[in-house]
Formats: C-alpha cells, structure tokens, sequence
C-alpha cells in the first residue's frame, strides 16, 4: 500500500487532471520526471539564448536608438567612477550639464551604469545583460502567476513564451531598441507576480519580498510612459477584478494590503531623486513645448497600427516588407482565449479564473479599440496623450493576453478531460509563435552600425552626432545678437568633475554671452552669471554678474582691455532647488525604509533559528 501524505491529492484525482504531474511510482517514474523538469528547466533557457543571439554573438549596433541608450548608459557609468553618485547631467562636445538623467530612466541607467563598473568597465557587456535580465524577469513574473494559479507541466511555460515571443516585444528591443521601455514593461509581469505572493501569504517573507520591491524599484525607475500607463492600467485591472471577482476581494486583507504598500511605496520613493524634478519642471522642457508636434505624430503614425499590420500571422511588416518593424498581434493566442469563454460557458466553469478570462480578453479587446483610434487617446489629459507613438499600448495588449491565457488554463484545469484537451490547442500555437520569434530576430536590422564605437570615442561624441535638445529649457526666450554671434565662454567636458566646472572670463558686466551650458536654471546654478535666456542652438545664453572683481589684465598683444572689463569666475554646480533637494531626501527615505524592512526580516529568521537550535539542544 502506498501511504499518501497529507495534503497530497489522491491518485484518482491525480489521474483525472492531465495538468497535475505525478512524482510517479518506482524508478522509472522518477526518472521521466527527472527528464520532464529538466527540460522544463533547459528550454526557456535556450529560447531566451535563441531570442537574444544577435546580441550575444555579434557587434551589431541594430539602430540609432539602441546604440544611443548604451552611450546613455556608458555616460552615467563614468559618473558613478568619478564622482562616486549619480549625476543628471551629460557633457559632451557640444554641450555640458545636459540634464538627460534629470527627466528619463535615471535608475535605470545607474542600475546598469553600476553593472558596468562591476565588470570592470564594461558597459556594452552590462547593456547585454540588462536586455537578458528583461527577458528573464517577464519570463519569470509569467511563470510564478502561472503556478500560483495551479498551473504545471509546460502549461505553466505557456504565458511566458506567448509575452516574449511577441512581435512587438522583439520589435522594443531590435528594431526600437528602446532599453527603458523594454525594461519597464518586462518588470511588470514579476511586480504583479511577486505582489500576488506578498498579498496572498500569512506573513513577509524574503524572496517573495525581495523580487517584490526589487522589480517596483527598477520599474519606477525606468520609462515616464510605461510608469504612467503601467500604473494605470494595473489599478483599472484590479479595480475590475475586485469588483466582477468575489473571489478575489477575499484576497484583500488588511495586513496583505499594508505589506504590499510598505515594500511598494519605499521602492518607488528610490526613483524620487529624478521623478520628482521630472514632474515639476517637466512642462519646462522642450520635449513637451512640442506637444503640438507629437500630437501630429500620433496621427501621422496611427497607419502602423491598421489591421493589415496587426492582423496578421506573418511576422513581417504589410507596409515595407523588408522592415523589421513588426506590430503583428498574437492573434492565435488572443483566439484561442476567446474560443476559450466558449468552452467555459458550454462547460458551465464559472469560477473565479473564468471570470479573470473574461476580464482580460475584455481589456486586450478596449486597449485594441484605443490603440487603433488615434482620437480617443489625444482626449485623454495632456500627459497620456504625450504618448507619441500609439503602438506603444500593444505592450498592453500582449500583458492581457498572457493573462487571458493564464486564466483559461487555470479554468479548463477543473474541467471534464474532453474539456482539458481543449488545452493542448496551445502547442501548435506556441511552435507558430516561436518559429515566428525566431524569423523576426534572424531579420534583426543590419544598419546600427559597430557598438563598439560609441563607448570607445574619447571625444565623447553622442553616436547620432547631434546635439540633444529634448530636455533643454524651454520657457527660456531665445536671445540671438542683431550685430552677430556675441562672446563666448565654454566649459569642455573634460572640465567637469563632481558635477562642478568654472572657468575665468574677461568681460563687461552685464554683457550678454553664448556658453555651451544645457541645463536650465532649475537644474543647473551658476554663480558670476546669471541664465537669461538660450541661442539659437538651444543652449544658454549668460548674462555676466555684475563686476566686484579686479581689473583684467592686458592680454597676449599687450594692448589694454576695455576699461570697464572685468576678470569674473563663473561656476556651475548642480542647482539645490526644492524639487531636487526633496528628491534627493525621499529616495533616501526609501533606502532607509527598505534597508528597515529587510533588517527586520532578517532578524526575524535570525532569531528563528536560534530558537530552533535552542530547541534542538533541549
């Protein structure tokens, strides 16, 4: 007789659910369960190698794009070895304290900035790895949900392979090569995961706590719109749940609600040190001064998204075949999830994953409605409508089908076994799907150029050769001299060190200058001059202090200056407004909070086991 452990389902229960995966009896059946779990283990390994092999096994650069986040990324790295903290600012040839980090995917960039320098100076290695972890940490967040749900076997495997092998997530990395964005929506998955667990258990535990406010801090870091739309669309889709799912409103415990918030809130409160400035003075920016243009180019764009591009198995692009710009939808996978409330229904399964099914084919179905009617989303307050681009909402598309699936799964799995068999539809729909992930990252774009070469020039020349102007300052007026270009007073790159440069001039006071200085006076401080305005190039343009220094002296040609000239000492340094000294003291509140949080879980364990031991002795 074999004796059945308490809680284990019994063997004719077992027997009568395909999705339940016995530990087997004997020999043998321990070691096809062996093989089972080890290929299990091995093939979303090699399918993220297979996803990600032009970026292991070539130089490639793919596009501007890609090549221009890496520079990012190199840029804060060699902050962080010089300065020992973050910066906000760029400086390069053309400009000095341009403030990038002090508006975008600052964490971001210093998470990989800080892997680069523990490799040993290696930010195209970290670059790689920082895309590899967004494949690993979807994958992972899809997988944890799927057994949470009851999920086992490689039906587990199935939301994840569907996430990852979707076109427009290639699409983020080869063809976009947007890293914030790849990134913010690959965490999204673990946060929800992780968040689930968190709420789900008696009390905080460290793993499930860890990925938890590790996937929060790097998703908060990351990209303004994928947080924006991330969040909101997280909180419509809870809200609904809760509301249309008894079930799930038993999952809301005070004490789950308050541990969720308390490892949540501190993470995002790490990103404040650049998201609070972002949000003041983002309507300062040049970036949103053209919100006007971006709105031309939502509508000018909107014909990628038609059905001919969306609603198509092939993964290449109807408007230019060759294009590795592919937005095809996974119309298989979104089908099957819709055939699947069929099944439920004739089934009578009514339980609470069914109604999560119709929850999320119901978001994937308005979120497509939304994405493909430019108008609706130009309605919506200013900053959703800043979106640019409306096929970056297929992100949310591909997140509710990973769901609708996850939930059909976990529906059909107490059903009859004609209705399991419904399931293994999924196959051939996941080898379609694969083959396809395979194609499009075998047509990866060719004409990015070397990586390499953007993190070797010693000029530090920006891999487009064009000066960045999104963020500059656009509330300043732009002053241009009637009698031509005024002096001049430039601060080169290799001047600045601890986010500090200056220079000595010879000027008049009052008098009016160009400078190479990119940030704004919320950003940058500048003493012996003062920020009137910005030339036509966008940077700033100074209005010399006036003078309480010595008289110049003669220069090379020995003849005198004017005698209303002055010897003056401008300075830059970061600026202390209130925004960013704020910033600064609330991301280290969210440290402390954190670094609290997981003292005490670990003196919780510590105190634990010496207990253990103590009972042990006695």
């Amino acid at each position: 007789m074999v004796r059945r452990v308490q809680g284990e389902p019994p063997l004719q229960q077992i027997a009568s659910d395909p999705l339940r995966r016995p530990l087997g009896l004997g020999r043998r059946a321990s070691v096809g369960h062996a093989a089972r779990a080890a290929i299990l283990t091995l093939a979303p390994i090699l399918l993220v190698g297979t996803l990600a092999w032009p970026m292991l096994f070539t130089h490639a650069g793919f596009n501007e794009d890609w090549i221009h986040h890496l520079w990012f990324v190199w840029n804060q790295s060699l902050a962080l070895r010089d300065n020992h903290e973050p910066t906000f600012f760029i400086n390069y040839t053309h400009s000095v304290f341009y403030p990038e980090y002090a508006f975008y995917g600052a964490t971001l960039y210093v998470i990989v900035g800080s892997l680069s320098l523990a490799l040993g100076d290696a930010p195209t290695v970290a670059y790689v790895v920082a895309y590899l972890l967004g494949f690993a940490i979807s994958y992972g967040g899809w997988y944890w949900m799927a057994r949470m749900a009851g999920l086992r076997g490689w039906w587990a495997h199935v939301p994840g392979v569907i996430f990852i092998t979707s076109a427009y997530y290639l699409t983020l990395v080869y063809a976009r090569g947007d890293l914030p964005e790849f990134t913010g929506v690959s965490t999204i998955p673990l946060l929800i995961a992780s968040a689930l667990s968190v709420l789900r258990a008696r009390r905080l535990r460290g793993w499930p706590a860890l990925a938890l406010a590790g996937s929060a801090v790097v998703f908060f870091g990351s990209h303004s719109l994928t947080i924006l739309w991330g969040c909101t669309s997280m909180a419509l889709v809870s809200l609904a749940v809760v509301v249309y799912i008894p079930a799930a409103r038993r999952l809301l415990t005070r004490r789950g609600v308050l541990r969720v918030a308390s490892l949540v809130i501190p993470a995002a409160l790490v990103s404040a040190w650049f998201l609070l400035p972002a949000i003041v003075y983002q309507s300062h920016t040049d970036i949103s001064n053209k919100y006007p243009f971006w709105r031309l180019v939502a509508k000018s764009t909107s014909y990628l998204v038609s059905a001919e591009n969306l609603f198509a198995i092939s993964r290449v692009s109807a408007v230019s075949p060759a294009s590795e710009f592919v937005l095809s939808l996974p119309i298989l996978a979104m089908a099957w999830a819709l055939i699947s409330i069929l099944v439920c229904w004739r089934a009578r399964l009514w339980g609470m994953w069914a109604k999560a099914l119709l929850v999320f084919v119901g978001v994937g179905f308005v979120v497509t409605i939304v994405m493909t009617h430019t108008g609706i989303i130009l309605a919506l307050p200013r900053p959703y409508a800043m979106i640019q681009y409306t096929y970056r909402l297929e992100s949310y598309i591909m997140l509710a089908t990973s769901g609708a699936v996850l939930a059909g799964l976990a529906a059909l799995r107490k059903g009859t076994r004609r209705v399991q068999a419904w399931t293994w539809v999924l196959a051939p729909i996941l080898i379609v799907a694969i083959v396809g992930a395979i194609q499009q990252t075998d047509a990866y774009p060719r004409y990015g150029g070397n990586r390499e070469v953007a993190v070797e020039s010693s000029t530090r020349v920006p891999p487009r050769e064009i000066s960045l102007t999104d963020y500059t300052d656009a509330h300043l007026p732009t002053l241009a001299d009637p009698n031509g270009r005024p002096a001049e007073v430039n601060f080169s790159a290799a001047s600045v060190h601890d986010n500090r440069a200056s220079t000595v001039v010879h000027l008049q006071p009052g008098q009016l200058v160009y400078s190479d200085i990119a940030a704004g006076p919320e950003i940058v401080h500048v003493t012996g001059a003062k920020i009137v305005g910005r030339d036509p190039e966008d940077n700033d343009v100074l209005e010399i202090a006036p003078g309480n220094g010595a008289p110049a002296s003669r220069g090379a040609s020995g003849k005198a200056r004017a005698k209303s000239a002055h010897t003056e000492t401008i300075s830059l340094s970061t600026a202390s407004t209130l925004p960013l000294v704020l910033g600064r003291v609330l991301s280290l509140a969210g440290l402390a909070l954190l670094i609290g949080v997981f003292g005490a879980l670990a003196a919780r364990r510590l105190f634990a086991s010496t207990d253990e031991r103590g009972v042990r002795a006695r």
